[in-house]
This record gives C-alpha cells, sequence and structure tokens, in this order.
C-alpha cells in the first residue's frame, strides 16, 4: 500500500501543529495581561465613580457613568476588564487612562497645573535694541 504523506507532509504538519501550539501559547499569556492582577477595590471603585460624575471628567467618562447609573454595567464590570471589549468603555479609559491610573493605586487626583496670569502691566513681550 502506497501512503500519501510524504516525509515532506510529514514535516509540515509538525511545523504546522508547532505553530498552533506556540500560537495558543502566546494566547494564554495574552488572556493573564488582559485582566489586572487585583480586584478594583471598594476604595478603588468609589474614587473612579467621585471623578466620573466630576467636571473634570472626559465626555466619554461621563456618558459611562450614566450608563452604569442606568444599570448597563458595573463600576466592577468596568475596571476588572470584563467590560473591555465595550466600544464606550474603550473610549472612556483611554480619554482618562492616566486619572484612572492614578485613582486605581489609591492617590488623590493630581490637580492641573495653574497658568500663571499675565500681569496687565505694560511690559513689552519682546524688547529691541530701540527699547533700552
Amino acid at each position: 500500500m502506497v501512503t500519501w504523506r510524504t516525509a515532506e507532509i510529514r514535516t509540515a504538519e509538525d511545523v504546522l501543529a508547532k505553530s498552533v501550539a506556540d500560537a495558543e501559547a502566546a494566547m494564554r499569556e495574552a488572556a493573564k495581561l488582559r485582566y489586572p492582577a487585583r480586584e478594583p477595590s471598594a476604595e478603588d471603585i468609589r474614587r473612579v465613580m467621585a471623578f466620573a460624575k466630576s467636571q473634570d471628567a472626559s465626555p466619554a467618562m461621563q456618558a459611562l457613568q450614566r450608563r452604569v447609573a442606568r444599570g448597563d454595567l458595573s463600576w466592577r464590570q468596568v475596571l476588572s476588564g470584563e467590560a473591555a471589549d465595550d466600544r464606550g468603555v474603550k473610549a472612556a479609559l483611554e480619554a482618562d487612562r492616566a486619572v484612572l491610573s492614578t485613582l486605581c493605586q489609591g492617590e488623590a487626583p493630581r490637580p492641573a497645573p495653574v497658568r500663571p496670569q499675565r500681569p496687565d502691566d505694560d511690559d513689552p513681550i519682546s524688547f529691541t535694541e530701540d527699547a533700552w
């Protein structure tokens, strides 16, 4: 009986099986990174809720807060990554990433730096030789 599986075909099957195994291992590793290492604490959730209700939150974050208030999602789902595939959640998290990172580390958000007011005096903005 003649077998149709030549040495080249068996080699190709082995390469394919190894590639599939490598891809599955990479997917398992990526799945571990998808969700945070710890569950959000009640304090984390409270801080994020307060921020989302504030005027400092982005429009996307405020829209997400309204969805949570309606009961479509919970803050635990948002912060744990369970709702990571939702477009509204992605937009809100991207818009306020730095603030949320700070809030979930247990720190209060840093206030925006205050720009110094320009004095209303007659100091010239640029100097020329004539001015001296």
